[in-house]
């Protein structure tokens, strides 16, 4: 096995297993799954778009995207690997129309975890009409 081959492995066997907690609830797995200087950027047209750094940005999100999506019913449709990128498809219902959100994750993976997060949305329509939340 070459050494490409092996990251990409490596980098895809992480995202699969923070997505394997998600589904499971199981959030110190997926916590275990990111590094400390974490960034997860969701795009600024979504009411909770933002860029958010570290653990405790991500526990921010975490705390916002169950008003908007169902994240009990997330499905991952496939992954994607290439080194140190891994991009996955996945579905998420809205959780007011029910519709599924499809996007694509991309990731970065270094040293063993998670340091960045970008979603790219297919048709967010359902999301963009929500009112952002309210700065606590």
């Amino acid at each position: 096995m070459s050494e490409a081959t092996s990251q990409t492995e490596q980098s895809r066997a992480v995202v699969e297993a923070m997505f394997d907690a998600g589904k499971k609830g199981d959030v110190e797995r997926v916590v275990s799954c990111l590094s400390d200087d974490v960034q997860i950027i969701e795009p600024l047209f979504l009411p909770f778009g933002k860029t958010y750094h570290g653990k405790d940005g991500f526990f921010a999100l975490a705390e916002i995207l169950p008003k908007y999506l169902d994240l009990s019913a997330i499905t991952v449709h496939y992954t994607i690997a290439d080194g140190d990128r891994v991009a996955a498809c996945v579905g998420i219902p809205d959780v007011a129309t029910g519709e599924l959100t499809l996007f694509i994750e991309q990731f970065t993976v270094k040293d063993g975890k998670i340091v960045e997060n970008r979603l790219f949305y297919h048709d967010p329509a359902s999301l963009v009409a929500k009112p952002k939340p309210k700065a606590e």
